[in-house]
């Protein structure tokens, strides 16, 4: 004879695991065979991402295809811009056609995979390039450092790069620089400490003295911080900022010239 011993409750939990990364590779696959000419092809991609994650409502499917195209044109558009400036930049500076092309590449193998998008890769990779840094291998991995640093204090790529910029141009790190950082919540002294294998304090002296290089300094960060770009998406918000930035690569193929 059955007995009743209690009551129990079940919770049912929505889980959104996955469907940033489904999103975003639908977007890419999209932009990459050609679905810039088609609008409604792109929409119906990321509706479909939404059912390899799980089944949602009809409305709400409408609501966030029917925000795409903003978010795409916005994004693009801004990324676009940021591109040719990168572009008349490096021109300015003396880089030719394919030499130009290079730098686009590492800019984007930077950022690939990550929160942020080519248009602010595309900016402080020319920023770098006129500070000294060779395009290739070096140019990649700094700009990846940038992105890594960037993810974990909270501020724009731009931002970090450009105290990058000012490190590299001076070939060096100095107070002004390690204050922007500290301040940002990067325990600068402490990871040059490990890096060095010396006590903070020698450090501090080190960087006062003017004996840490830019290329110790960045070895320094990647060595505590590489990856962190890339590890965010594994969270929510970091899968939706993986999203903004294919919709912005989406706007951009859209709204770049065909003609350099």
């Amino acid at each position: 004879m059955a007995e009743e011993l209690g009551t129990g409750y079940i919770l049912i939990q929505p889980s959104t695991k996955g469907l940033g990364k489904a999103i975003e590779g639908s977007i890419d696959d999209g932009t990459s065979t050609g679905v810039k000419k088609s609008g409604k092809t792109i929409l119906s991609r990321v509706g479909g991402a939404f059912k390899t994650v799980g089944k949602i409502g009809v409305g709400a499917v409408g609501t966030v295809t029917g925000a795409i195209a903003g978010l795409a044109a916005k994004g693009g558009f801004d990324r676009a811009l940021n591109i040719e400036r990168a572009r008349t930049k490096l021109k300015a500076l003396g880089h030719d056609t394919k030499s130009v092309d290079g730098i686009m590449s590492d800019a984007l193998a930077s950022v690939k995979g990550t929160a942020f998008g080519l248009g602010d890769a595309a900016s402080v990779a020319a920023g770098l390039v006129a500070s000294g840094i060779k395009q290739g291998k070096s140019l990649a991995t700094v700009l990846g450092t940038v992105g890594d640093v960037a993810q974990v204090s909270g501020r724009s790529f731009q931002d970090m790069g450009l105290i990058f910029q000012q490190v590299a141009a001076k070939g060096k790190l100095q107070g002004d620089e390690m204050l922007q950082l500290m301040q940002s919540g990067i325990p600068v002294l402490q990871y040059l400490a490990d890096h060095f294998k010396v006590t903070s304090a020698e450090a501090q002296k080190m960087v006062s003295d003017g004996k840490v290089s830019f290329e110790e300094f960045e070895a320094a960060m990647r060595e505590h911080l590489g990856g962190a770009a890339k590890n965010a998406g594994d969270s929510f918000e970091g899968a939706m900022g993986n999203v903004r930035a294919a919709l912005s690569r989406l706007g951009e193929t859209i709204a770049t010239p065909v003609s350099r």
